[in-house]
């Protein structure tokens, strides 16, 4: 173990892990090319596929894979495409008492144009998360080992992942492209991408290990860094950055590949294993998903 990590010990708890994961569910479309087309251009699909997503819902079930007892804080509306998320979920071994169901409004969409290593994405604003994010109680929180975030910063998500930092839970959070920098300070692990990475702000230049570097030396907690093909880096405060690489595949469809990541990951660190045991289980999750189409194969 890392000198400094502050990762729960082992038999902390009894029984599989016990994880809140709160954020968005919604409804993907995705079709998959050899490439992706040009303005104006009418370029003809591959495969179609179409399945329930979001990369909170995602991260739920890619940990209930891995073992671990998960409850779902999201939203979904009161429409045929919510009730197909929701008994996926539940199929999958999720417990979605805690998500929303709004009679008031539609499930959240995505559109994903994949094509293998490239992938461009439209989402479209269904039933709000936050009312089901502002419900969660200090007991919800106690009743769980830890907490996992994704999603925008707002209010209601920061009083949450605030909510569990005093009551002595570790907290998660998936950067996914946005600054997180509100819910930081809280936070034991911090999970981006390269590309996100580079584009936040102070990240120097292009280098993505640089980026891991400094986002380590300027939060508390942990900085974990997928770098597409290459593998994923684990950067700890004032230590070697270490870097696991993966197995090189072709991929089919990345969608949902970064939540299988994180998965993975937070599966390992629940279980007190190593960052590099962590990083490779992560590693071995996404490819399981990028190597087929949709992010629940």
């Amino acid at each position: 173990m890392l000198e400094g990590d502050r990762r729960p010990a082992p038999g902390a708890s009894r029984g599989p892990r016990r994880v809140l994961v709160a954020g968005g569910t919604n409804f993907d479309i995705i079709v998959r090319a050899d490439r992706l087309p040009e303005e104006h251009e009418k370029l003809r699909g591959g495969e179609c596929a179409a399945s329930p997503g979001g990369s909170a819902a995602n991260t739920a079930l890619g940990l209930a894979r891995q073992g671990c007892a998960v409850r779902l804080v999201s939203a979904v509306g009161d429409d045929a495409l919510g009730r197909v998320c929701l008994d996926d979920l539940r199929a999958g071994g999720v417990d979605t008492s805690l998500t929303r169901v709004d009679p008031a409004t539609r499930t959240g969409m995505a559109i994903v144009l994949s094509a293998g290593a490239g992938k461009r994405m439209m989402t479209f604003a269904g039933a709000d998360r936050d009312a089901a994010i502002g419900a969660v109680t200090e007991d919800d929180i106690r009743a769980v080992d830890h907490v996992h975030v994704v999603g925008e910063p707002t209010p209601p998500l920061v009083r949450l992942v605030q909510l569990a930092h005093r009551s002595g839970r570790p907290v998660s959070v998936e950067w996914n492209g946005r600054d997180m920098s509100a819910l930081a300070g809280e936070a034991t692990l911090h999970l981006m991408n390269a590309d996100e990475a580079r584009r936040l702000p102070g990240a120097p230049g292009n280098d993505a290990a640089a980026a891991a570097r400094h986002y380590a030396d300027a939060l508390p907690g942990e900085v974990i860094v997928t770098l597409g093909p290459e593998g994923a880096l684990w950067a700890s405060p004032g230590r070697r950055t270490l870097h696991v690489p993966t197995t090189p595949v072709a991929p089919v469809d990345r969608t949902g590949g970064g939540d299988a990541f994180n998965a993975g990951v937070l599966a390992g660190w629940l279980s007190g294993e190593s960052p590099e045991t962590c990083l490779r289980r992560g590693l071995d999750a996404a490819l399981h998903v990028i190597t087929k189409i949709g992010a629940h194969p």
